[in-house]
């Protein structure tokens, strides 16, 4: 399978792991053309899909909404057109839909899932303090580890801080003697895990030692451990932060060196709101992250499929034609029945032969069917066996996402239609762009003033402008031909029915 024409799938694929408010109004309609319509529940379907990942609130204008409607209806319109045309193929569109179904809902039941969960699972964060000794002498460092243990273990809270400060040898966490920001256990990545482990043996608040390499030990101890709703982790970090903040003033009032002011203004500068969010933001990311793929185990072990794990081929380099025989076992089924690779060739065949490639290459064809089974094939292998998952046979996201692959053809023709427009470019159209460009567009910094631009030769340059003048041409076409699709069929609009939304 031709990895450009995949792209079209894998954006198609990729709206899949959205869900659409299925609110009363969802069936509002917004737009009309000849054969079909708009609604609101497909304009909020798009909107959900562009907040992935962002949690903040977004403000939706009303021209932008009409935009996105715009976008909707064109889509629906080229793939009606494409099929009265005969661009597509209608036993294409039973193919890939076979192809997907399966995926698509189970996506739809891990996202619906996440969703829940990050609004009621908490993350479980635990606070550490630590206190590093490190060098190349590890019987030193050992005698080092043990007389700080010692100390640490008699000393108060107000000598606690002090003596990390003063022997750790992790020069950054010394303003803030040896804190670390809170740090989730439950989240996706863990790379302390094994430090955790280790300081959790003892009750919170006592030192413990921890090393796998002499040239390394670790003295830490668990300060505090606290469950935080996803809505509050951006705050949590802000105090934390704040916190952190106010004891690097107080240690920069007795330590004035430039290696002290360097640590120091990593806590003490910038906005603890900022550095809140950011953490916030690559938590949050893991967190869910860990839930989808957690959630995705336990539906797989649900469903009775074992997989045979596959040795990673990175590029169809790595492709070994002889390992992928006919009897190869990708996975087994709960009723003791296998899945090989010559079952996978079969389901390869329900791939539309337009995002095919004729494959002069039997590694590079090996390679397209290794990805579609660990991307597509096998999840909904998974969801086949899941009834939970089954039941969104009539959800409308599920509705809505099958029909993006749907359109996906459609757009694959539009984009062989737009390879197949002529253009011609001329030499002189070339030269009299670079002309107009030599300056700005064509032209680098000159090293010796910045406010200087040199150009470059219109040689370095001729291919790239070549390149843009046949891009404006083909882009001209597409402005055309978008008009003339919204002219035919009579696409219309109604931005009365539209407000400013956030959401």
């Amino acid at each position: 399978m031709n990895r450009k024409k995949l792209a079209y799938v894998s954006i198609a694929l990729t709206i899949g792991f959205f869900s659409s408010n299925n609110c009363s109004g969802d069936s509002e309609i917004l737009a009309t053309f000849d054969g079909g319509t708009v609604s609101r529940g497909e304009l909020n379907f798009v909107i959900e899909a562009s907040k992935r990942g962002n949690g903040e609130p977004q403000t939706i204008a009303p021209d932008v909404q009409v935009k996105i409607i715009e976008g909707v209806a064109l889509e629906k319109i080229l793939l009606k057109d494409s099929i009265q045309s005969k661009k597509v193929d209608p036993n294409d569109l039973v193919k890939i839909e076979n192809l997907v179904s399966d995926f698509l809902k189970l996506n739809i039941y891990l996202r619906e899932y996440m969703k829940k969960a990050m609004k009621q699972k908490p993350l479980e964060f635990v606070d550490l303090q630590i206190a590093i000794i490190r060098g190349e002498d590890g019987a030193s460092n050992e005698k080092k580890a043990d007389e700080l243990l010692a100390k640490l273990s008699n000393a108060s809270r107000s000598e606690i801080n002090t003596l990390i400060s003063e022997n750790t040898d992790d020069v950054g966490r010394k303003p803030i003697a040896g804190k670390l920001e809170p740090f989730c256990v439950n989240c996706s990545s863990n790379p302390l895990e094994d430090i955790i482990e280790e300081a959790k043996k003892d009750k919170a608040g006592k030192f413990v030692k921890f090393s796998k390499d002499p040239r390394m030990i670790y003295i830490v101890r668990i300060t505090n451990t606290e469950k935080v709703n996803p809505s509050r982790v951006a705050k949590y970090y802000t105090e934390v932060f704040n916190k952190f903040g106010s004891e690097a003033k107080e240690y920069g009032i007795t330590h004035t060196d430039e290696q002290s002011k360097n640590a120091i203004a990593y806590y003490a500068e910038g906005s603890s709101e900022e550095k809140g969010k950011q953490f916030a933001g690559q938590m949050l990311k893991q967190f869910e992250q860990g839930l989808y793929q957690n959630e995705l185990n336990r539906l797989k072990e649900e469903s009775g499929i074992v997989v045979n794990p596959m040795k990673p081929v990175y590029g169809p380099e790595q492709v070994n034609p002889k390992e992928y025989t006919a009897d190869l076992v990708l996975f087994t089924n709960k009723d003791k029945s296998t899945y090989t690779w010559k079952d996978l060739e079969v389901d390869f065949t329900l791939v539309p032969a337009t995002l095919k490639q004729e494959y002069k290459d039997e590694k590079a064809k090996i390679f397209d069917m290794i990805n579609l089974f660990q991307s597509t094939i096998l999840q909904g292998k998974i969801a086949k066996n899941l009834t939970v998952v089954q039941k969104l046979e009539s959800n409308t996201a599920f509705r809505m996402q099958l029909d993006k692959m749907r359109v996906s053809l459609a757009l694959k023709a539009l984009q062989d239609e737009i390879k197949a427009v002529p253009v011609n470019v001329t030499e002189q159209q070339m030269k009299d762009t670079y002309e107009a460009g030599k300056l700005y567009a064509y032209s680098s910094e000159d090293p010796k003033n910045p406010n200087n631009r040199i150009p470059q030769s219109y040689g370095q340059v001729r291919e790239r402008i070549k390149t843009e003048l046949e891009g404006t041409q083909r882009n001209t076409f597409i402005e055309q031909k978008i008009s003339g699709l919204k002219s035919s069929y009579n696409l219309k609009i109604d931005p009365s029915r539209l407000k400013e939304v956030t959401l």
